[in-house]
């Protein structure tokens, strides 16, 4: 179980380093992506999108970090509550936007939006499943 665990936090910290040093670069353009959601005041979404790239990237970083992992794990599930919820919002409005979650969709669509929400429920669970595991361990149960 302990290699799992390990797996899960390499695979999740590799695809939230990515994403977040992708939306770093083009901090610009991620934030063009955002003003579509309008759930933030247009003006608002440039340092939107700068604190939301450094945020997963620390958020990949501490779940690297063997003492504070959960940390990362705990992040990135609130991350993933927070991107199903503005998907999920944008969706149920009839807002077909790009998630730029990888960068930037040529073709925004509906089913899209919906493997995005999947995408982030697995991931929600996977972080989940990283935390339970460091309580599990914190408990004296390894």
């Amino acid at each position: 179980m302990k290699w799992a665990v390990l797996a899960i936090r390499i695979v999740l910290a590799g695809m939230f380093l990515y994403a977040g040093f992708i939306k770093a670069g083009a901090s610009e353009e991620f934030a063009l992506a955002l003003v579509p959601f309008t759930i933030l005041p247009a003006e608002w979404a440039g340092a939107f999108a700068v604190i939301l790239a450094w945020t997963e990237i620390v958020a990949g970083l501490l779940l690297l970090i063997p003492r504070i992992y959960p940390l990362g794990a705990a992040l990135i599930l609130l991350l993933a509550g927070v991107f199903i919820g503005a998907l999920g919002w944008a969706l149920a409005n009839g807002i077909i936007v790009d998630c730029a979650c990888f960068g930037r969709d040529e073709a925004p669509s509906a089913i899209k939006m919906v493997w995005a929400i999947v995408r982030d429920v697995v991931i929600g669970a996977a972080s989940l499943a990283v935390l339970a595991w460091a309580f599990y361990k914190r408990a004296g149960r390894q």
